[in-house]
């Protein structure tokens, strides 16, 4: 199996630009060497709109639609497959927040299941979101997880925390607002125990969208392969300078058949494990659309996509490309909008269910036990931190 992959909203770790508030990736996936079996046809495709290679951009929606049948007939003859991201880069920058400041593997004032369990996490961040971070803190946040040196990393962790305490009475509801006044409390009280700062620059581009969308990308990739029952052979990226050597190591880490037999992670409350290892033996190349047709025809299919999620024209023609893309596709939406559909459906679904009385007191016990384990774990915190500045 072969896969050519684009991407669209590249603004780096400057995720607040507003002209650019969304990353998106797609994914054409063939069963054989697209590049090798049809660079002729593509060569003539482009010929009809006066293009050496296609280019989206360049094209505009009028030229696409003189091709939009020839790209159909093309997909539909090589079988191919879809992977199509959005990720909403204020959505990630939330993420961030929360994960950098109540990760209960960090801040031992944080319930274990107010991280840990995913519904409850994302509604926890939600109301964050919308009560306290504001962008000036979000912005700060993500100063402090790039920041070229420990100290300004320290610095932005502080102030940002500092910044959301104030803002904790804005939280609806009590529980809320106890847990998160604690939780920041508690970072405040001792940042030396929070890991904000990467050393190497090319590990912090880690926590850029690109980064981000990429490892869900390589998960699209893996659910194509098991769904053809075919190893991914090749994965060809268009060219971006910047994260080039990121994305070259984190593909060298995640497919290296080392992690063959590395046991997979149960996360609590997910019914699938994770797996450890991804795209298993691939091949990673870079290349551009004048030496590859395939990531022509996925930069196509980007355009079209980003300007259907715009509101934005695309022409009729353009429009039966894009839905057999849909038809043969998998959507990955990373976005407040997206992911709360999502969790509200989740929640419906526990919510509804049905509990015996033996199943609400193993609950209500597992509290009791949670609860134990955070008070204690703070306070032998506390006794070795007074312990090691007496000795010092």
């Amino acid at each position: 199996m072969w896969a050519y992959v684009d991407e669209s909203g590249n603004t780096g770790n400057r995720i607040f630009d507003e002209d650019q508030p969304l990353f998106i990736t797609a994914a054409m996936m063939t069963k054989t060497n697209f590049d090798l079996v049809r660079d002729a046809e593509l060569t003539l495709i482009a010929r009809k709109v006066g293009q050496v290679a296609l280019h989206a951009n360049e094209l505009g929606v009028a030229r696409i639609e003189e091709i939009a049948d020839d790209l159909l007939r093309i997909i539909k003859q090589a079988d191919a497959r879809f992977f199509v991201s959005r990720l909403e880069k204020r959505y990630l920058a939330a993420a961030k927040v929360y994960d950098t400041y109540f990760d209960a593997g960090e801040n031992l004032a944080v319930p274990w299941h107010v991280y840990w369990l995913k519904p409850l996490r994302l509604t926890m961040m939600f109301k964050l979101s919308q009560f306290v971070i504001t962008e000036d803190i979000a912005m700060t946040v993500w100063d402090c997880v790039t920041a070229p040196n420990e100290q300004k990393s320290k610095a932005a962790f502080l102030e940002a925390a500092n910044a959301m305490l104030v803002n904790v009475p804005n939280l609806p509801d009590l529980r809320s607002r106890q847990i998160v006044s604690e939780a920041l409390q508690w970072a405040l009280d001792n940042p030396e125990n929070f890991g904000t700062h990467i050393r190497d620059k090319i590990n912090r581009y880690g926590h850029s969208p690109n980064f981000v969308a990429f490892t869900n990308l390589l998960d699209g990739l893996n659910q194509a392969s098991n769904t053809w029952k075919r190893p991914i052979r090749e994965i060809v990226h268009d060219r971006q300078s910047q994260f080039e050597r990121t994305l070259q190591q984190w593909h060298a880490v995640v497919s290296s058949p080392k992690l063959a037999n590395a046991e997979p992670i149960n996360w609590p409350g997910e019914k699938e494990p994770l797996s450890v290892s991804k795209v298993m033996g691939s091949k990673f190349r870079i290349a551009t659309e004048e030496t590859s047709p395939g990531l022509q025809v996925i930069d196509v299919v980007l355009w079209l996509f980003k300007r259907s999620i715009t509101g934005k024209e695309i022409g009729p023609r353009g429009a039966r490309l894009l839905n057999r893309v849909f038809q043969r596709g998998h959507q990955n939406d990373m976005s407040f909008e997206g992911v709360g559909d999502a969790a509200e459906q989740s929640l419906d679904n526990i919510m509804s269910a049905a509990l015996s009385d033996k199943q609400q007191a193993a609950g209500a016990q597992m509290l009791i036990k949670n609860e134990e384990h955070r008070v204690a774990a703070m306070k032998e915190y506390a006794a070795q931190k007074t312990a090691s500045v007496s000795s010092s």
